[in-house]
């Protein structure tokens, strides 16, 4: 019976001591800009609860397990930059944040695609093949300062177009603004 006891122990030290053992993120500390749901590995708050959710509950989202970040925890992801230009923007933006992929393997995310939802309700549908074709960037920040609401923030979802001109309306029309949900499927 001991000898079990000390293999037990063992084997448990071994568990919280594995390198590249995963845990659920730390709940967010500041103000929660993005809630990842869906088919995600981790959570770091409790299932939709309609008394409380009442802001999902009118874009008619529900989930079990959901991952919160406020936007200190998404820079801590690291940040990428990209300046783009748009006819109609009155100039470039400087485009920071994390990568999309990277926040999504923050949520432990498992799906083959993932649905934006911006806060007016419009939603975009983004597949594995269009994550992993273009280095996609959360923008946190646009010109050094965080997007605000009536700002196209919180945050504002965008790739570096290829080439040395302008985007296209195709890209940008590929760019949802606001979002504060992405659900993956």
């Amino acid at each position: 019976m001991k000898a079990l006891t000390v293999l037990l122990t063992l084997l448990a030290a071994f568990a919280v001591a594995a390198p590249g053992a995963a845990a659920d993120p730390k709940a967010p500390a500041g103000a929660v800009v993005l809630t990842v749901a869906g088919n995600i590995g981790f959570s770091n708050r409790p299932a939709f609860d309609p008394a409380r959710d009442s802001f999902f509950k009118f874009h008619e989202r529900t989930f079990e397990r959901a991952v919160q970040f406020d936007r200190a925890m998404l820079e801590s992801l690291g940040t990428r930059q990209a300046t783009i230009d748009f006819p109609g923007w009155g100039g470039p933006i400087r485009f920071s944040g994390p990568r999309l992929a990277d926040v999504l393997e923050a949520a432990g995310w498992r799906g083959t695609q993932i649905t934006t939802l911006a806060l007016d309700g419009f939603g975009t549908k983004i597949s594995k093949a269009e994550i992993d074709a273009h280095d996609w960037i959360l923008a946190t920040r646009g010109d050094g300062r965080p997007f605000g609401i009536g700002q196209r923030g919180p945050l504002w979802l965008v790739f570096d177009p290829p080439g040395d001109g302008p985007a296209t309306a195709d890209e940008e029309g590929k760019w949802p603004w606001a979002i504060f949900y992405i659900e993956v499927e």
